[in-house]
């Protein structure tokens, strides 16, 4: 029986992003534990803060801010050609709609990606486009454009024994207050995804790796550190750029917070959300407590040691 069949109605219960979800469908990607936290059993009435379901689900009455996409305040919906739609409500619920024969792994894509980030906006965290590793006991985050190596650093600094904290989404919670709170990062997906020329770097194939989508040549790559559910202050966010050698600056405040602002996952939201001054608030929060800093390092795939030096460097700067 597929997974996405209506009659596969069992309910478990996953940790992410510090939220525990509850759904009918499985997803694997995420932390599975019961209601008193351990692994492995059905989710129970305990204290869930998103549902995840299979049902209609039919556009809301939001603005169309892109083709097949609406999106308010409190609404996120998209209409995905061959894998379904998917509905986002409230911050508390998820409704998918898969279109006959998906693929299982292409409608985990997209609910477990943009319908994830439109849910996070609208919990009020500050999910960013990134990859993060826990490095000392701290967080450091790595932002840049998609194909920068983001995820090929993570994976490079966990067989250097650190702990991978998430990947693709990495939600910041923030507490502002005086000269700038404190920002921490939860877990989120336990997978990387990784194309086929960075698994070479880490002497690994595809063979037994599940595609992102149907034909893609990007694959989930397990982590295969303990989960986790604690938070993680957060050192530094790193913006990753390539250059003939390697360099790191702290970038001033208004770079800053522009890097952070474009850098914020499916960041197109945050306008029909209305959250544009809670967001610019939230990055101008991060940049006080933690620092950020561009890292330019040759593209070469035998240099990742050097620069996960500079990286590791990092966690031990004092907090703001």
């Amino acid at each position: 029986m597929s997974p996405w069949s209506p009659s596969s109605s069992s309910s478990r219960c996953y940790r992410a992003f510090g939220l525990r979800l509850q759904s009918t469908l499985p997803l694997p990607e995420l932390h599975l534990v019961d209601e008193a936290g351990d692994d492995g059993h059905e989710a129970t009435s305990g204290a869930i803060d998103v549902v995840v379901r299979m049902a209609a689900a039919p556009p809301p009455d939001a603005p169309e801010i892109l083709p097949d996409v609406r999106c308010d305040a409190d609404h996120f919906w998209m209409d995905v050609p061959r894998v379904g739609r998917f509905l986002v409500r409230h911050g508390r619920e998820m409704v998918v709609e898969p279109c006959p024969d998906v693929p299982d792994g292409d409608v985990r894509a997209y609910l477990l990606g943009s319908a994830m980030g439109a849910l996070l906006h609208q919990r009020g965290l500050l999910p960013l486009h990134a990859s993060a590793v826990e490095v000392n006991g701290r967080a450091i985050v790595f932002i840049a454009p998609a194909g920068s190596g983001k995820s090929t650093m993570a994976m490079h600094l966990q067989h250097r024994g650190h702990r991978v904290i998430c990947d693709d989404i990495c939600a910041v919670a923030i507490e502002s207050g005086g000269g700038g709170g404190s920002a921490r990062l939860w877990p989120g997906l336990r997978n990387l995804k990784l194309w086929r020329a960075s698994l070479g770097a880490i002497a690994r194939t595809p063979d037994g790796l599940e595609p992102v989508l149907v034909d893609m040549d990007k694959y989930r790559v397990p982590v295969d550190a303990p989960a986790d559910d604690r938070a993680v202050d957060l050192a530094a966010v790193v913006l990753l750029d390539w250059g003939e050698d390697f360099a790191i600056s702290p970038l001033p405040g208004a770079e800053a917070v522009g890097a952070l602002v474009a850098n914020t996952f499916r960041g197109q939201l945050v306008v029909p959300m209305g959250r544009q001054a809670a967001h610019w608030r939230q990055c101008l929060d991060l940049f006080g407590a933690a620092g950020v800093y561009r890292i330019v390092r040759p593209r070469a795939l035998d240099q990742l040691d050097r620069a996960s030096i500079l990286i590791e460097r990092l966690s031990l700067t004092p907090t703001r």
